[in-house]
């Protein structure tokens, strides 16, 4: 008679088929952050351009500025998509409808919560103190034109940080990462960094506190913008999570600037 025996525990934390190495690792990030920056500076700048260019009275629509600049990063990203495809003929760039279940639904929930989080971390003294927080204009016009752009956030940063760096470092660097039942390729981990690292600015303009939640926040939300890519197959859900939870947050912070201004 054979006696079966039982199946060891999977463990918890579990990094599995990454054979990179840390030089190529470190290679392949370096090159992840140039080309992040090569798709994001000369759109911000080209839009900056533009705003400065754009004549009398277009200072007050900054959101219209911001707006342009997210479609400027999301064509290159696109651009940039192209490239990568020649290039790594075997990289995704997840550019398509979801062919199977969407997804949409819970990006959408998800966004919710990632916005009211946001609104916490960003502006928790002034919560707290009972201050409107914020200096978002309230004015139908360019509080529309600030809410057009944060919805579309999405499709400019998913775009480049989800779609091209994921989908070239998964090629460089391959393996998996598991958290419990949480899993997601390594590029995902080391582009979420990027994406943290992308928001350096907040040290430049707020308190340190702020800055490092932001840092945090903008690191697991990374995290969660890839399952969601891997689980569509399609760029679709972290655009979606991306430009919700950005949307609500300046709307709520519109919304508390009306009721408490």
């Amino acid at each position: 008679m054979s006696t079966v025996l039982p199946s060891a525990p999977r463990p918890f934390f579990q990094i599995t088929g990454f054979t990179a190495g840390p030089v190529r690792t470190v290679l392949s990030l370096l090159l992840a952050a140039v080309v992040m920056q090569v798709c994001l500076v000369p759109a911000r700048e080209a839009a900056r351009w533009i705003f400065r260019n754009g004549g009398e009275g277009w200072s007050d629509h900054v959101g219209l500025f911001v707006f342009v600049a997210i479609m400027l990063q999301g064509l290159v990203g696109l651009i940039g998509i192209g490239v990568m495809k020649k290039v790594l003929p075997q990289a995704d760039g997840h550019v398509r409808w979801p062919p199977g279940r969407s997804y949409i639904g819970l990006a959408a929930l998800i966004g919710v919560g990632m916005g009211l989080i946001m609104l916490v971390a960003d502006y928790w003294p002034q919560l707290l103190g009972g201050v409107a927080p914020g200096d978002y204009p309230t004015a139908p016009v360019p509080a529309a034109e600030w809410l057009l752009a944060m919805v579309t956030t999405g499709l400019g940063e998913e775009t480049i940080f989800r779609g091209l760096l994921v989908g070239m470092l998964v090629v460089l660097t391959p393996g998996r990462v598991r958290l419990g039942r949480f899993e997601i390729p390594v590029a995902g981990v080391l582009v979420a960094l990027l994406f943290g690292v992308a928001h350096y600015d907040s040290f430049l303009r707020g308190p340190l506190n702020i800055a490092i939640a932001q840092q945090i926040y903008a690191f697991v939300w990374g995290l969660t913008y890839v399952w969601l890519m891997e689980r569509s197959k399609s760029l679709v859900a972290p655009i979606v999570a991306h430009g919700v939870g950005n949307f609500v947050e300046v709307a709520t912070v519109m919304g508390l600037l009306i009721a408490l201004g």
